[in-house]
């Protein structure tokens, strides 16, 4: 993947990864794409209070009315400014307490009693954003044409509501930083290295504790990119850790086994410096038993974090050092010090900082996955000034399967992988399963 490393991304490259803000290369490309906005509990019936929303820098406010509709608005008022979060919310609109304009979930003025004639008068309506609302998730689209692409045909969608699961948490550090541990395969070994030693018997985890220079192959898709990470288990075979970027933020996680409850992070970002991550999770045959959603719920199970009581908070998190146990790392009991593999990744990721200068980089070989991510967002930031189509826009192949095979050395493992994906047999595979991270 790389000719000669270190691999380093220059400050024009950093730059325009770096910003999502409207009239930003970066943010107005991922304006193109439907954005995981909050959950709908958080607005659970019609009438209930408010929220502030922040998405890509973009200050808004989401309200379900009297119908049960799901509004998103410009959070301040058009008539002098005033924020519509502290607005009230009945008889199907939401109404500033300033002055009484009021606003339907179109942003429509419906109601205006310091200048009736205003009333549906499109110069005082209030930007108004779509929505959709699946599974207890609702998207936005922040695109400036209000012309939405399809939604992306994710499993997780296509799943039924006793079959999925969906979470969110927060993160304070830039999204591309926060992602990027999902696709870089070879921290495995090292970050979550106690999982890999309490499952030591299993044949292919010694081979993740062996080779710590995975290979990287990465193939080019219409969502997205497959990206496969080749160790070396003997002289005839390797093992293949597949897992999937889909444009622009979604990462599939690798699995144990090709049976077991599928995994999807969405990284989110509220701004430059902060990420909504959501996990979805679901099984393409059978509904979630109670014991995996009770794990989920309790964040000790699947992708999920313990988090505070009516939080989007961690209970281990930035502020607290993520209850770092010394005594534990010092004995070896956990590598890191910190419990939970969620709480793991989201400590190595804030501690970069903010937002990490990729300048300062120095990437190898192993950090292939993360340079072919970077590459094509940069080239989608491109094409989307170009006016050329973008990479998965359409939303189609989204449920992408990832896969842990061993195959010999000989073989053509894309061919082998997409046989897996589609739910059939290799007739080569010497065997399959991983290390659920």
């Amino acid at each position: 993947m790389i000719q000669s490393p270190p691999y380093r991304f220059s400050e024009t490259e950093n730059n325009i990864l770096s910003e999502t803000t409207v009239g930003s290369a970066m943010g107005d490309t991922l304006r193109h794409y439907w954005v995981p906005a909050f959950l709908s509990e958080e607005i659970p019936t019609p009438d209930s209070p408010p929220i502030r929303v922040k998405l890509l820098g973009d200050l808004l406010v989401a309200f379900r009315d009297s119908s049960g509709r799901v509004g998103l608005l410009d959070e301040f008022c058009p008539h002098r400014g005033a924020s519509l979060y502290f607005g009230r919310n009945a008889e199907n609109g939401l109404q500033c307490v300033y002055h009484g304009w009021k606003f339907d979930t179109s942003g429509n003025c419906v109601e205006n009693p310091t200048c009736p004639e205003l009333i549906g008068n499109t110069d005082v309506a209030q930007r108004a954003y779509p929505t959709h609302e699946e599974g207890g998730l609702v998207w936005a689209y922040l695109g400036n044409d209000n012309h939405p692409p399809p939604l992306p045909d994710l499993g997780w969608r296509l799943a039924g509501d006793s079959s999925r699961y969906v979470s969110k948490r927060l993160q304070p550090c830039h999204w591309l930083q926060a992602l990027e541990v999902d696709i870089d395969s070879t921290h495995v070994a090292y970050l979550h290295r106690e999982e890999l030693l309490a499952e030591i018997d299993q044949p292919l985890i010694q081979v993740f504790l062996d080779d710590c220079e995975a290979h990287f192959e990465i193939a080019e898709q219409p969502y997205g990119l497959l990206i496969g990470a080749r160790r070396d288990m003997d002289e005839n075979a390797h093992y293949w850790r597949v897992n999937h970027w889909l444009m622009p933020w979604y990462t599939v996680v690798p699995a144990e086994s090709m049976t077991e409850v599928r995994k999807v992070h969405a990284w989110v970002p509220v701004d430059d410096t902060n990420t909504l991550i959501f996990g979805l999770s679901w099984h393409p045959d059978r509904d979630l038993t109670t014991e995996e959603l009770t794990s989920y719920r309790a964040g000790t199970g699947g992708i999920y974090a313990e988090k505070n009581p009516n939080s989007y908070v961690t209970v281990r998190n930035f502020g607290n050092d993520y209850k770092i146990d010394r005594e534990a790392q010092r004995r070896g009991e956990l590598w890191t010090g910190i419990t939970g593999g969620q709480e793991q990744d989201d400590m190595v990721t804030a501690s970069m900082g903010p937002s990490f200068d990729r300048t300062k980089e120095r990437l190898v070989g192993t950090d292939g996955g993360i340079i072919a991510t970077r590459r094509a967002l940069l080239k989608s930031a491109d094409d989307a000034v170009s006016g050329r189509a973008l990479t998965g826009i359409e939303g189609k192949d989204y449920d992408a399967t990832s896969v842990s095979v061993a195959l010999p050395r000989n073989v053509d493992w894309i061919s082998e992988v997409r046989i897996l994906m589609e739910g059939g047999t290799s007739k080569v595979a010497l065997a399959t399963g991983g290390l659920d991270t």
